[in-house]
């Protein structure tokens, strides 16, 4: 595999989702994660374990790659959003739980054109109304000239 050296991964091949035929033994569930977040992710489970990339030995990083890539499989941007949650409750007294921030989070994420936002904090606008305003008030300031 080509990654088997990309940040100490090397999984048990037990422990590796079945692949089709086609991908002759790829890791998809490897392959499938954002890089970025998985070295955020192993630097965090490394620290948590209290070693870095460099001093860990292969177990504790095999230990953190399954931890990585289960917390990357249930929130693609899980480290993203840890960071995220932890600059934001900082001063708090009372901290949200984690799973409600990302559930409050998640609702602001991208949507279709159609789909209207929950918490949407613009008002429609009634675009040819705003635009016919404004074209009579530019008209009105060039007759008053």
């Amino acid at each position: 595999m080509a990654n088997d050296n990309f940040y100490g991964y090397k999984r048990d091949p037990k422990k590796r989702a079945k692949a089709s035929e086609s991908y002759k033994g790829v890791d998809m569930e490897f392959e499938s994660v954002n890089p970025y977040e998985f070295k955020k992710g192993m630097y965090c489970e490394l620290e948590k374990m209290g070693t870095t990339l460099r001093e860990s030995e292969s177990e504790q990083r095999e230990k953190a790659t399954e931890a990585v890539l289960k917390n990357l499989k249930d929130v693609p941007a899980y480290y993203s959003y840890m960071e995220h949650y932890e600059v934001i409750t900082r001063n708090m007294d009372r901290k949200p739980s984690f799973k409600s921030f990302v559930k409050e989070i998640g609702d602001h994420s991208m949507k279709e054109v159609g789909e209207k936002f929950t918490e949407d904090k613009m008002k429609e606008i009634k675009l040819k109304e705003n635009v016919r305003a404004e074209v009579r008030n530019k008209i009105n300031e060039i007759f008053k000239l």
